[in-house]
């Protein structure tokens, strides 16, 4: 059963504080609203925020992040701080993990006052999150839905969603553009990645990007599958800034292309029409961004 089936009132999640953490169970608590598919997020008080999965394909995730969001503590960004991490059944088993707080807003465009600072950030942080120690570390695959695998082991499933774009896309560029990006590799070692850099899983706070959350995607594979937030997030007139702070070459641009292209219309060939409007027109931005609309 899906957590979705369920509907979890405040109650719910109150009887669960209850139980773990009676110290926090009498805080106010309301669901917050995310495009994120994955995950329902709760704050608690002012201070507190509960992220639990919503199904049953997301549970491996969070429990990924839990494991291994304290390795990514000192990076340039913040991210997510845990508090308590604990356990639930809902219909559906799973943990689920109390964070502290992160102020700010969505790093949605209208919150960043300097978008090439921005972009220079993000880069500063892919630096440094690609030196993170490795060792242990899950490989990117089915644990991470395959962000970071060999681009051609995602045909299967790009192609058909182009073709069902072709109303609104231009199909046949985005085959080329496919293809091109399958015919490169990455020739260096695998690295971190966050797997899923979007506007909502960014922070702004003033007006500057300064924090990185859901990281549940996190593994070590292909760089490019973040270097497509060239396309995905950061502002055109700053991507070849980040492009050169991130000291990123031809093939692995071509190969960021290309994963900004799929995450862009496995989205939208699925969520669009009404399941997920946001998702969804982030989907064309990026699409639009890469000259498919």
């Amino acid at each position: 059963m899906m957590l979705d089936d369920i509907v979890l009132e405040d109650s719910a999640i109150r009887r669960l504080l209850l139980q773990v953490t009676p110290q926090w169970a009498d805080l106010p608590i309301r669901r917050l609203v995310s495009s994120g598919t994955d995950n329902a997020i709760y704050r608690l008080g002012e201070e507190l925020l509960l992220r639990l999965p919503r199904r049953e394909t997301a549970a491996n995730l969070i429990s990924k992040e839990l494991d291994w969001l304290p390795r990514f503590a000192e990076l340039p960004l913040e991210v997510p701080r845990l508090r308590f991490r604990g356990s639930f059944d809902f219909g559906l088993k799973g943990d689920f993990g109390i964070f502290d707080w992160m102020e700010g807003d969505i790093a949605s465009p209208r919150n960043i006052a300097d978008p090439l600072a921005a972009a220079l950030a993000l880069a500063n942080f892919l630096n440094g999150l690609h030196l993170v120690e490795t060792e242990g570390a899950p490989l990117a695959g089915e644990s991470n839905h395959r962000r970071g695998v060999k681009l051609e082991a995602l045909s299967s499933v790009t192609l058909p969603a182009i073709d069902i774009l072709a109303d609104e896309i231009d199909a046949d560029a985005a085959i080329r553009l496919w293809k091109r990006a399958c015919a490169t590799v990455h020739r260096g070692p695998p690295v971190w990645l966050h797997g899923d850099i979007k506007a909502d899983n960014l922070i702004a706070r003033g007006g500057l990007l300064t924090g990185v959350i859901d990281w549940g995607l996190c593994a070590v594979g292909d760089p490019a599958a973040d270097y497509a937030a060239a396309w995905t997030w950061v502002d055109p007139s700053a991507r070849e800034a980040f492009r050169d702070a991130c000291g990123v070459g031809d093939a692995d641009w071509l190969r960021a292309e290309g994963w900004a292209l799929y995450a862009a219309v496995i989205a939208l060939s699925y969520y669009r029409g009404g399941k997920n409007e946001a998702l969804s027109e982030q989907s064309r931005l990026t699409l639009a961004r890469l000259g498919m609309r």
